[in-house]
């Protein structure tokens, strides 16, 4: 039972979350039906999931281990919402500069 769950839970990892944070920086200004965002978001996950543990493993010679992928996913996620946050916070400054 714990296997099956850490597979789904590892597939969603894998195959969902990098991308959707990726689609929420790219087409945040355009109106993607939810089949469409799904689409974009897997095929992301995918692409950039793989290139990046394959780039790492053979350009530094990273080993390909569960906790360097974990690492890479997640670092994966977290950079497009930095991305976003430090573009909230320059347009914000940006604001309070121009009202003052």
């Amino acid at each position: 039972m714990i296997e099956i769950l850490e597979s789904i839970l590892g597939g969603i990892f894998f195959f969902l979350i990098p991308g959707i944070s990726w689609c929420f920086l790219i087409f945040r200004k355009e109106r993607l039906d939810v089949f469409e965002f799904l689409c974009l978001s897997i095929a992301l996950s995918i692409s950039l999931s793989t290139l990046s543990i394959f780039f790492l493993n053979s350009l530094i010679g990273l080993k390909i281990t569960l906790f360097n992928a974990v690492l890479i996913l997640s670092a994966l996620t977290v950079i497009p919402v930095i991305i976003r946050l430090l573009e909230q916070k320059i347009t914000y400054d940006f604001e309070q500069s121009r009202e003052n």
